[in-house]
């Protein structure tokens, strides 16, 4: 239509500078504009042409950039997604162990009276019950994964029975079990039977009766990492919302049943990143979490930024590791329990540096700015007024859990090809930093395969339970190691060595892994008595 009008408009141009009287100058201006209405016409086609094209190439690459930024997003919900089942069968896996081993045996070897078995127990076999439909619901729709698949419809479904947790919650306390063992020296026994053959995988049976109050606050977080990373006009999208809405509202009614439990979620979340690895429990109802910064801190003589937790008597400080954007890890650098021998030394200003010292650890840190440091200062002053208030009623903790905590360092130096007859391999040159000892050694895929297998095969019940939240039994060696570049294969052996030699469980039996990695039979001896000097000083200090 609009080349029509202007093929139109030509032709009466051009014949209205026919019929005028004109000069032979106005005849040359008449076939110049002749010529290029022409030309004008000749090109129009070709112009609209790649117009459209480059109109069309545009959206191309905008529908490109949806579709990958999509994609990347279904394999992170769908992470999120695995997360969510492998968490639930192992929280499923350890309620049965405490209604199997525990409550089922104590009632029937009458240790405690019924009473006390509710105050204890309270309802946690109709929590059981519960989740375990939960999970047979979400299995079912999960197991066939595909990128439009919807559980928020189940989560609806299921988040008004979850109130059943409330009851749980109120009657929960931390001390029950330790004062119903100091009163009954059966049930002492048959717990201490129980933890010896690690029923309780290194911990304690508080350290299994707290998960049901871990749970829920565990599912908003997922949750808010599956919106996170699901579209607006997903089918799914309008009930993980409402999911997320519902499970505010619970978390609120939480906080006011039980207080300070799980008003600090992020006391859990320490919990269960770095503190589970260590057998080490930091949740109690008496510890509440106060602020999180991200600062500098001199190690070693270098200077590091960390991540400082800091709570009402304990500071844990963590590092940020990425060798590229894909591999990034938060790994824990050392925590120390405060107590009235804690302090700190201010530099004065324009210093941005203050030491804290906490037992024998003494820690230099560098803020951002004043306006941090000043924060962080304040933070202290009034943690440790608190602790002077409360001299009489921890006196008695501070004996106990005056620490100092040095976590087994693993540094990949470098990768190179290793020969064997008429085969090459990738070689790991490793060191191994235990306390103040470093040892080189070498290692390669081969050797991580058989760890991988002798720790499923040692710790069977672990590995079936602790697999979604366990590096170590989550088969990356086998599965990732070789698909990676250089930078990723790093990432993955170093975290998979520290997670090992860190860990509660090797440390009960460590001869194995120890003889293929190449390291003294001794290795953990010790470290063990390294840190029971440290701690035996700082003991002293206090007494």
């Amino acid at each position: 239509m609009i080349n029509q009008k202007i093929g139109n408009q030509q032709n009466i141009k051009i014949q209205d500078c026919q019929k005028a009287d004109i000069n032979p100058d106005q005849q040359t201006t008449k076939n110049l504009v002749t010529n290029g209405f022409k030309l004008y016409d000749n090109l129009q086609p070709q112009m609209i042409k790649k117009i459209c094209l480059m109109q069309a190439y545009c959206r191309m690459i905008i529908q490109k950039k949806k579709y990958k930024c999509m994609k990347a997003w279904a394999i992170k919900r769908g992470k999120v997604y695995e997360e969510l089942i492998q968490t639930e069968v192992s929280y499923l896996a350890d309620l049965k162990i405490v209604l199997e081993k525990v409550v089922k045996n104590v009632k029937e070897m009458k240790l405690l009276s019924d009473i006390e078995i509710q105050k204890a127990f309270s309802n946690i076999s109709q929590i059981y019950d519960l989740n375990k439909a939960f999970l047979r619901e979400l299995q079912k729709k999960l197991d066939i994964y595909n990128n439009n698949v919807c559980v928020g419809h189940i989560f609806l479904k299921y988040i008004p029975f979850f109130k059943m947790y409330f009851q749980y919650l109120q009657e929960f306390k931390i001390d029950q079990i330790s004062i119903l063992r100091s009163q009954y020296q059966e049930f002492d026994n048959f717990l201490n039977n129980l933890e010896e053959a690690c029923v309780f995988k290194g911990g304690d049976l508080n350290s299994f009766l707290i998960k049901p109050v871990q749970r829920l606050p565990r599912y908003s977080l997922l949750i808010t990492s599956v919106v996170k990373y699901t579209w607006k006009d997903h089918p799914d999208y309008q009930d993980l919302q409402k999911t997320l809405n519902q499970f505010a509202s619970v978390t609120q009614q939480i906080d006011l049943l039980i207080g300070n439990i799980l008003r600090n979620q992020a006391l859990f979340e320490l919990q269960y990143k770095f503190f589970n690895l260590i057998n080490v429990q930091i949740v109690e109802s008496t510890r509440q979490f106060i602020l999180t910064e991200s600062l500098y801190m001199i190690n070693q003589g270098q200077e590091e930024q960390i991540n400082l937790y800091l709570c009402t008597d304990l500071i844990v400080l963590t590092k940020m590791s990425e060798e590229n954007q894909k591999y990034i890890k938060e790994g824990l650098i050392t925590y120390s329990f405060l107590d009235l021998q804690s302090y700190y030394k201010n530099e004065q200003v324009p210093s941005l540096n203050f030491t804290l010292v906490a037992g024998e650890q003494q820690m230099m840190f560098i803020c951002q700015d004043q306006e941090q440091k000043i924060k962080l200062l304040q933070e202290f002053d009034s943690l440790f007024a608190n602790l002077k208030n409360n001299a009489s009623q921890r006196s008695v903790q501070c004996k106990k859990k005056t620490q100092i905590y040095s976590p087994i360092k693993v540094q990949i130096v470098s990768i190179t090809r290793g020969q064997e007859l008429l085969k090459s391999y990738a070689q790991y040159n490793i060191i191994v930093i235990n306390q103040s000892q470093s040892y080189a050694i070498q290692t390669r895929h081969k050797v991580l395969l058989k760890l991988q297998k002798k720790l499923e095969i040692e710790f069977q019940q672990e590995s079936k339970s602790e697999a979604g939240s366990n590096i170590l039994f989550q088969n990356w060696i086998k599965n990732r190691l070789n698909k990676e570049q250089n930078d990723g294969r790093k990432v993955i052996v170093q975290e998979f060595l520290e997670t090992l030699l860190n860990s509660h469980l090797v440390k009960t039996r460590p001869e194995y892994f120890l003889r293929k990695l190449k390291l003294p039979q001794d290795f953990y001896i010790k470290h063990d008595m390294f840190q029971s000097n440290n701690n035996s000083l700082a003991q002293s200090k206090i007494e």
